[in-house]
């Protein structure tokens, strides 16, 4: 989300409407005690998915973008069934 922030993309408004969906499925989903390590997680997708836009974008690698890509879709599925 910020890095679409910091392009100005006009999707940024859609993207941040899923992460509030993906983190109300999280919630709604994991355990008592789950917490630290689902935030963990989130943490870690988070600084992923940040250095391959940063490698699309900056390096115009092909690759990154489309791995980006394909791992938004692979969120918004689990979101959407």
């Amino acid at each position: 989300m910020e890095h679409e922030w910091l392009l100005a993309d006009q999707n940024s408004d859609q993207t941040e409407s899923h992460r509030a969906a993906m983190i109300s499925l999280l919630d709604a989903t994991m355990g008592p005690d789950d917490g630290r390590q689902v935030l963990a997680w989130r943490i870690e997708a988070k600084a992923a998915h940040s250095q391959l836009l940063t490698r699309a974008t900056f390096r115009e690698d092909t690759w990154a973008k489309d791995r980006a890509v394909q791992m938004v879709q692979a969120c918004t599925s689990i979101m959407m069934s």
